[in-house]
Formats: structure tokens, C-alpha cells, sequence
């Protein structure tokens, strides 16, 4: 294709058209209405259906507008405008509208809170128009109180800090109580059972995942008490082998159907492992400590073999006991730990990377710490027995603060044949013409080719360096170079996550600084 850019193709197609009747312009309405239309069909002729109205669209629209028409189609508006961007101006728009106008020494401090409020208001409920509404009619101030968590939409998953080893977790939860819970290698999983006995499955991107687990959906009746009328649990779904009750790798439950799948067709069983509850017979539990949460989710259900068990705990403060603990959970195929404070504070915090949350894997404590979930932002052609398929790939953290991709590494070994061609193969359609303008990236680099940021990938490494050629958190540990990785390694693609979920700058300078204070005698590298 040689606009590379299918909104393109649809602009210089819809310009040559003539239309023998005069058309209605195109509203912003009028779009979202159709484009609703478009997500609610469904079964027979579904696809037929959806063709006339995007046709029906395309008809109406002028200018650029088929461009971005289909581009919002393929959810890939390449104008480099990442969500965070909306949140941030729905709060200066609430500012910079205030009557009587905000006064110019308040401006700056007014501006932070409003995004603030905005951003927390979004991870408990991510519902543009719901939010919007309450804006114009209380104001940002108030936007906690108008638009709270409700039943059916999913909260952002709250997350974990890395740690390196059993005695930095004694030390950061110095004089707190603070409980061990085993780490669970499967999808993260918030399971909402409604008033009217429906259920419905979100993954950690607040996909809709309930036609993936119709098993899920099946089991809720035979672990749920009868007192229970409604909830949300916090919880991981591990593939499990029932006859020998083990938990089966991670690659197993990813060979399961995305949609679809049907009760008489699973050939990979499931069990829920559920660790938090979020709501709770019309209560909302977000404010709640963890304590109480946890005496309500051990209250209110019950485990059924296979099916649904509780995440195995224990509270504790004694070093050998939690590293036995440890052992226990990678014996039992387990990832790791996740450690949480049993402090007053600890409340639930959505879409947060929360120090009230720390959890330790078991490969922590010999290499760098925590993996990396980065994005591969261009390739280099293969050479040799590599001929025919990428060589190598420059993967990229993101920075939120400055909405970029910034280069970190180039990945080229540990690769069979078989995944070089499958992540070839996949990311061949990703291809564009030219670097994003915000990609960043040293001036040496330079790839091949270049791609849309559209996966993100599980990443292991020997260590963190300082690079002058890579631009990962530029500025924050020297103020001319960034941080690469040594001898990084494929672990596998994260499915789960978007582009803008990859480990962000801000985490990749923290996992150096605390490589830094556990191996002082760390020696930086000024070569990739």
C-alpha cells in the first residue's frame, strides 16, 4: 500500500467521489450515535449490517473527516494523542472557564488539582460521557461525589512496586504489618456479578473478556454464598489441571480462544484465584482497609476445588518464614510474591503502582529486578540464516509525563527461528514509513524500519546501564544520556496490555537507583 495509512487511502478515494444529492454534514453526535450502532451488532448479517453503517458515514463526510473516521475505526489516530492528554484538558478546560476567572497566581497550583481530580475520577469510572456531564453541571470540585465507582464498569487494576529480595521488603515495611500473598502467573481478571444475576468478565485493560470465560461465568453460583446478590473480586484466572490440581504455565492458558468459546469446546481449564473484593451487596469497598476487604471476601464466598480458591497468605515479619513462603509459591508454579501493608491507609487505588503494594518474582535476585514491558518501535533486516526476517528489534519504554516512546535496547538474541518469524510475521503490517515525531532515540540508531507502537513485550536483562545511545529516562540519572538494558531477553508478548501500559520512564530510573544501592560496585556502560 503505498500511503501506508488506510485513513489516507479513504481521503484520496472519498475526494474524487461525486455525489448526485446534496448530503447531511456530519456531527459529532451524529458519529457517535453510529458509531454505537456499530459496537451493539451482533450474530447473523452482523458484518453487513456494520459495513452500511460505516459506508453510510463515509457518504456524509468531507475534507479529512473519512480520514479520521477510519482511523477512530481502527482505534489508531496517529496524531500522537495518548488518553491522558484528554483527562489533563478536560481539567484546564474547567479551569480556564471558571466565572469569575481564576486569578493569573492560582492558575498553575488550580490546573495540577483539576488533572488530578480528573485522572482519579477516570480509573474508578472510565465513562467520558458520564464524566463530562457531571463536569458542566457541579464542577471539577465536585466530581468525586458525582461520578463514583458503579457496578458493571471496571476500575483501573491497582499494581505492585518491584522489590529485589525479602530483606528490602522488611525494610521498606518497617513497624507496619504487612501480609504475603503468592503471585499467580495468569490473567489479571475483575469478575462484576450484577443485581440481576448476570456476570460480567474485564481484564486488566477493561476489556470485555466474559465470552473467553464461560466456565468463569458458570462457577460464580457454586462459589458465591446466598447472602451475595452482587460483587466485584480482584482476581487472577491461571490455567489448572484438575485431575492433578497444579497450576499450568501461563503459554497454556494463552492458547485459549479470545471470544467465543463455548462450555463444551474448553480443552484448558481455569481457576480463579481471588485475592480482593471491590463492592460488595450495593457497598463499594475502594475506601475500605484491606483487612475488612479481605474478612468480607472470606466471608462471602467459598472454595470450590479447581474452580475458585483464595490466594494463599500468610502475616508474617519473620525473614525465614517469608522466604520459605517464597520457595513454596515457585514450587507450586507460582510467579512470585506480591507483599501488602495491612496499615490504616491501605485502601484500594485504582490504576495506581502503589508502595502499599510490593511484589518480588522469582527471578529478582539474581539479574536487574523487575521485567520490562516494552514496545518495539523499529527493526533491523537479518542477515545470514537470519535473511528473510527481522534480526534485531529497538524496543521503547514510555515516558507519561511527555507522552513518548523512548528507546531503551535492541533485542536480537535468545530468539528460535519459530519466534522470529511469528513476531516478523506480526509486526510486517505495523510498518510506516518514518519515525513518530515522538519517538526518541540517539542520533547513531539507525533502523531499517520503523513501526506503528502496537505491542508490548515481556523483557528480562542482566542489569541497567547508562547509554549515551538510548534515551530511556533522559535527564533523570545523568542529564546528556539514558538507561539501557544488558543482554536483554524475550520472555514472552504481553497481550494484556496497550503501548501506553509499557514500563514507564519514571520506573526505569527507579529500578536503576535501587541496582545501584544493592550492587554499588555496578560499573556503567557508555556502549549498547
Amino acid at each position: 500500500m503505498k500511503l501506508g495509512d488506510l485513513g489516507l487511502v479513504a481521503k484520496s478515494n472519498r475526494s474524487t467521489q461525486r455525489l448526485m444529492v446534496k448530503v447531511t454534514p456530519l456531527t459529532v453526535v451524529k458519529v457517535l450515535e453510529k458509531f454505537r450502532i456499530i459496537a451493539k451488532q451482533s450474530g447473523k448479517r452482523s458484518q453487513d449490517a456494520k459495513q452500511g453503517t460505516i459506508q453510510e458515514l463515509l457518504v456524509c463526510a468531507t475534507d479529512c473527516e473519512p480520514q479520521y473516521l477510519v482511523r477512530l475505526l481502527q482505534t489508531k489516530m496517529r496524531i500522537g494523542l495518548a488518553e491522558q492528554t484528554v483527562l489533563v484538558a478536560l481539567g484546564h478546560a474547567m479551569v480556564y472557564s471558571e466565572v469569575p476567572p481564576v486569578p493569573s497566581s492560582q492558575i498553575q497550583s488550580r490546573l495540577e488539582e483539576a488533572s488530578k481530580i480528573v485522572k482519579q475520577v477516570y480509573s474508578v469510572a472510565p465513562i467520558y460521557d458520564k464524566i463530562v456531564s457531571a463536569l458542566l453541571s457541579a464542577g471539577v470540585r465536585k466530581l468525586s461525589d458525582t461520578c463514583c465507582f458503579t457496578l458493571g464498569v471496571p476500575v483501573g487494576p491497582m499494581l505492585a512496586k518491584p522489590t529485589k529480595g525479602v530483606s528490602e521488603i522488611l525494610d521498606k515495611f518497617q513497624d507496619t504489618e504487612f501480609t504475603c500473598e503468592y503471585k499467580y502467573d495468569g490473567e489479571r481478571a475483575q469478575i462484576h456479578y450484577l443485581d440481576n444475576g448476570s456476570v460480567e468478565i474485564y481484564s486488566r485493560n477493561a476489556e470485555r473478556n466474559t465470552g473467553k470465560f464461560p466456565d468463569v461465568v458458570d462457577s460464580v453460583s457454586r462459589f458465591k454464598k446466598p447472602s451475595v446478590t452482587s460483587f466485584v473480586l480482584d482476581c487472577e484466572v491461571v490455567a489448572y489441571d484438575r485431575q492433578k490440581q497444579k497450576i499450568l504455565p501461563f503459554q497454556v492458558l494463552s492458547g485459549r480462544a479470545r471470544k467465543g468459546v463455548t462450555l463444551s469446546e474448553i480443552k484448558v481449564s481455569v481457576c480463579i484465584f481471588s485475592f480482593d473484593i471491590l463492592y460488595l451487596n450495593g457497598r463499594q469497598l475502594l475506601q475500605e482497609q484491606l483487612k475488612v476487604r479481605r474478612e468480607l471476601l472470606y466471608d462471602s464466598f467459598q472454595e470450590v476445588e479447581g474452580e475458585f480458591q483464595f490466594a494463599t497468605a500468610i502475616t508474617s515479619d519473620d525473614l525465614e518464614e517469608i522466604q520459605k513462603f517464597l520457595d513454596n509459591a515457585i514450587n507450586q508454579s507460582c510467579e512470585g510474591l506480591i507483599i501488602k501493608t495491612l496499615d490504616r491507609d491501605a485502601t484500594y487505588e485504582p490504576a495506581k503502582r502503589s508502595n502499599n503494594w510490593l511484589k518480588l518474582k522469582k527471578d529478582y535476585m539474581d539479574s536487574v529486578g523487575d521485567s520490562l514491558d516494552l514496545v518495539p518501535i523499529a527493526a533491523f533486516h537479518g542477515r545470514g540464516k537470519r535473511t528473510g526476517v527481522y534480526g534485531a528489534f529497538l524496543l521503547a519504554c514510555y515516558d507519561e509525563h511527555n507522552e513518548e516512546y523512548q528507546s531503551i535496547c535492541k533485542i536480537g538474541t535468545g530468539f528460535s527461528e519459530a519466534m522470529l518469524e511469528e513476531r516478523s510475521a506480526s509486526l510486517r503490517d505495523k510498518v510506516i514509513s518514518a519515525p513518530k515525531s515522538y519517538y526518541r532515540y540517539g542520533d547513531t540508531l539507525n533502523p531499517d524500519v520503523w513501526f506503528e507502537p502496537a505491542e508490548v513485550w515481556e523483557v528480562k536483562a542482566a542489569d541497567l546501564s547508562i547509554s549515551p545511545v538510548h534515551r530511556a529516562a533522559s535527564g533523570v540519572i545523568d542529564p546528556n544520556k539514558g538507561i539501557s538494558l544488558r543482554f536483554p531477553r524475550l520472555l514472552r508478548v504481553r497481550e494484556d496490555k496497550n503501548p501506553d501500559q509499557a514500563t514507564c520512564s519514571e520506573q526505569v530510573g527507579e529500578m536503576y537507583l535501587a541496582q545501584k544501592i544493592n550492587h554499588s560496585g555496578n560499573q556503567d556502560e557508555d556502549e549498547d
